[in-house]
């Protein structure tokens, strides 16, 4: 885009340094406020759960504060997602890696296609089976759902040796399942051509950056 929104927008600080925790934010924004609200009430617990509610969604009214206390619940919340993203989702992963890592191994990695694995992930999400000519709207991953299928991705196509690293970023231009397949499998590429040779590899003098396409071809 062209116009000041678009300008405003394009902001390095928004893009690159909050833009990354939009859906935490978005996550854990009402938990954040409750627990600020029991901090500075004497421990009074704003608890909308408690109401019935007019519509589904989060909480049907705003937490009670003063108008200036929205700015430092937003800090709050922003330094919240960015412990979860940055400490407990890496962490997470790892050890989630490495339980998975009993149970798989690099060879299978190629009897499964990306196209399937991305379907099987979008039908457990939605309950759509999609075909690669969907749009993200006609699976219902459209802005939200988009952040969080990049998440199952990164783990499910990620091994102990090679690190899928999609970000929002690098999906900014998908507009079909089709394109979304061709994102993945070139950056599935870029890691196997950087990913770490493992010790077997290394005796045999293996090159690392071919490995497990030699694997596949084996």
């Amino acid at each position: 885009g062209k116009g000041f929104t678009a300008i405003l927008l394009r902001n390095e600080f928004l893009v690159e340094t909050l833009s990354p925790y939009a859906y935490s934010c978005f996550l854990f924004h009402q938990m954040v406020s409750q627990w600020y609200y029991a901090a500075t009430r004497n421990g009074a617990w704003w608890n909308w759960w408690n109401y019935r509610k007019s519509f589904y969604w989060f909480s049907p009214g705003p937490c009670p504060v003063e108008w200036y206390e929205y700015f430092f619940i937003i800090q709050l919340v922003v330094l919240f997602s960015s412990f979860i993203e940055g400490t407990v989702l890496p962490a997470s992963k790892s050890l989630y890696g490495q339980i998975n890592g009993y149970y798989t191994s690099d060879a299978t990695e190629c009897s499964v296609s990306v196209g399937e694995t991305l379907c099987d992930i979008i039908e457990n999400m939605t309950g759509i089976r999609p075909d690669m000519d969907s749009t993200l709207e006609e699976v219902g991953l459209a802005s939200v759902g988009l952040p969080q299928i990049i998440g199952i991705l990164n783990n499910s196509i990620s091994s102990e040796r090679s690190q899928l690293n999609l970000t929002s970023s690098s999906l900014i231009s998908v507009k079909s399942i089709h394109d979304l397949v061709n994102i993945v499998e070139e950056a599935k590429l870029q890691t196997n051509v950087n990913r770490k040779p493992d010790a077997e590899e290394v005796n045999n003098g293996r090159d690392p950056e071919v490995g497990l396409l030699l694997s596949c071809a084996e």
